[in-house]
Parts: C-alpha cells; sequence; structure tokens
C-alpha cells in the first residue's frame, strides 16, 4: 500500500523491502563483487579459494543435494521494486526461503552488475540467481576400470561436454595434462551441468602420462585420424573383424598394434585431443580410429569422443 504524506498532501509510491537478510551489490568496487568477478575471471584465483561461482537454480539445487557447501548465494532484482510480485521465479523463491539454500552471506542485485559478475554469455535473466560453491576433493579410484584423458582439450564447450558424456556413460574418472583448459572455467561448467564439479579427475603432466597409466594396469588407446598409408594388416575393426577395406560399415578400428594382440582393451584410457592439434608423440601407443565418408576432414572433439566412449562400452561389455 502506498504512504501517505500529510505534510505534502499526496501518497508515494510504496516499495518492496528486500529480507535484512540480503545484503544489496550496487557496484564493482565493492569487495564482494570484485571477489565474484575474480572468481569466473581467474583460475588462479578459483584454485586458492577453492571455489566456484554457479548459476541458476536447478544446477544450485543439484549440488546441494550433493552435498556441496554454499558460501553464499546472490539473487537478481531491481534497485526498487514496488511490490514483490514484481520480482519471478527464481529470485523470489530465494529471497523468500533462503533457508533452502543455506550459506553464509546472502545478497541481492540489479541484472546489469550480476551480467558483470557472470559475463554476457552466461545470459542472466533478469531474476537470475547465482551462487558460490566449495569445491570438493573428488580423487580418482585407485583402480578404474576405464578413464578419459584430455590432451590440450583447450576449448571449454567441448570439455564440459564430454565430462558430461563421460558421467552418462558411466566413464568413472579422467585425467587433465597441461595445456587442457579448466575444469572450473564457467564455460565448462555450464556445458557439463555441473558435472565438472561432481567427477574425478587429477591433473597429470603430459611427460608422465604413459607411465602413470601403465601403473594402473591401463593401455594408453589415443584417438587419432586413421593414416591413410597404414597397411590394412595392421587395422583391425572388431565389428568386421575380416573386411578386407575399412569402411563406415566397419565401425570404429584400431590400429598401431606393433606387435600388440588384436583384441580390445579391457582396461582403456581413451585419450583426446584438440582435433586442430592431435596428440603429439605417443608414436608407440594404440590408436582408435572412425571411419568416415569422402570429403569429411575431422570430427569435433565431443563428437568423436563421445561416439568412441559408447563403442567401448558395447564392445567390452560384448567381450565379457
Amino acid at each position: 500500500m502506498d504512504k501517505y504524506e500529510p505534510m505534502k498532501g499526496h501518497y508515494l509510491p510504496s516499495i518492496y523491502r528486500f529480507p535484512k537478510l540480503f545484503r544489496r551489490l550496487s557496484n564493482q568496487k565493492q569487495e564482494a563483487t570484485k571477489h565474484f568477478i575474480s572468481l569466473r575471471e581467474s583460475k588462479a584465483y578459483r584454485l586458492k579459494q577453492n571455489a566456484v561461482l554457479i548459476q541458476g537454480l536447478k544446477m544450485l539445487r543439484e549440488l546441494r543435494d550433493d552435498g556441496f557447501s554454499m558460501r553464499s548465494i546472490t539473487a537478481t532484482a531491481e534497485k526498487e521494486p514496488p511490490t514483490e510480485s514484481c520480482i519471478k521465479h527464481p529470485a523470489i523463491d530465494v529471497l523468500n526461503h533462503p533457508e533452502a539454500f543455506p550459506a553464509k552471506n546472502y545478497y541481492v542485485c540489479d541484472v546489469d552488475l550480476t551480467r558483470r559478475i557472470l559475463g554476457t554469455a552466461s545470459r542472466p535473466n533478469r531474476h537470475e540467481i547465482f551462487g558460490e560453491v566449495e569445491l570438493k576433493n573428488t580423487p580418482i579410484p585407485a583402480q578404474p576400470e576405464r578413464l578419459l584423458v584430455f590432451d590440450h582439450v583447450n576449448d571449454p564447450g567441448n570439455l564440459g561436454t564430454l565430462v558430461r558424456t563421460a558421467c552418462a556413460l558411466g566413464w568413472p574418472a579422467g585425467l587433465i595434462t597441461t595445456g587442457t583448459c579448466d575444469m572450473y572455467n564457467d564455460k565448462t561448467v555450464r556445458a557439463s551441468r555441473g558435472m565438472t564439479l561432481r567427477w574425478p579427475h587429477k591433473l597429470v603432466p603430459m611427460n608422465e602420462l604413459i607411465e602413470f597409466l601403465k601403473s594402473l594396469n591401463m593401455t594408453p588407446l589415443v584417438a587419432d585420424m586413421l593414416d591413410k598409408n597404414t597397411a590394412n594388416a595392421d587395422v583391425w575393426a572388431p565389428n568386421a573383424p575380416n573386411a578386407e577395406k575399412i569402411g563406415l560399415e566397419t565401425g570404429i578400428c584400431f590400429w598401431n598394434f606393433k606387435g600388440k594382440p588384436k583384441e580390445v582393451p579391457a582396461r582403456p584410457a581413451l585419450i583426446l585431443s584438440s582435433e586442430h592439434k592431435g596428440v603429439q608423440g605417443m608414436d608407440d601407443e594404440l590408436r582408435v580410429s572412425i571411419p568416415m565418408a569422402d570429403g569429411v576432414e575431422s570430427l569435433n572433439v565431443a563428437a568423436a569422443g563421445s561416439m568412441i566412449m559408447h563403442e567401448l562400452n558395447r564392445l567390452r561389455q560384448m567381450k565379457q
């Protein structure tokens, strides 16, 4: 209801009063605002703080239910909304029920500041929510049956998509080599739908990778373009072991055996790299390729990796 001021003889417009628990962020110079921007922009700062910004009600709810701690929750709303009805879902849900997202600090800011904090690529709406989530230690299993290895996968969208696919296909963990983009980059987190926070992974320098994989009794398996100069006798397609020629109908093929038995690896460590760079070195390691139609030069690493993971699952199941 509007407030009447008798001395002036008119009503003043009413203004919604935000809960006292929520502190207003109004500019980029405030410490909390600078902290949030640094979390998004700086890998070193994220690791030092052991935290990451997460956008959206659904992802925050899932992480909360998985036992992640929230350091802060921020709701987006205009500075002086006339009534509560001007603030929409999900911001109003958090404002009315902050206990649903236990956190140390609660903030509210307008959409312009939310865009600056989360970045324009995040495309936040006028009633967005985001939170600062504490990272958990997620060690890889002692004896994983499969591993996904990222070598110079420097596109965060591809990395996030591959992590999300690996989780969906039951690949239990991954290794990150130097040169691969950050698992907690905001674009990676969005593409993975928050899976990069849950999925066990470990950083291993490239020059230690093969030794590390062999210490786990795993077979390094490099995803690569099939070398046209490779003799047919050295190429093996499990779906068509007697095929005279590798093609679309044979499915994925293995090559570069160098005396190793022609069989599907029991404990594969699938090594993926950017399609522009390709895996450097590892000339003695087993290769896997996807036959493609004429005129197609290469596949996006996320597409290729997803296809190979699915096919390896199937082939390993048939072998058991």
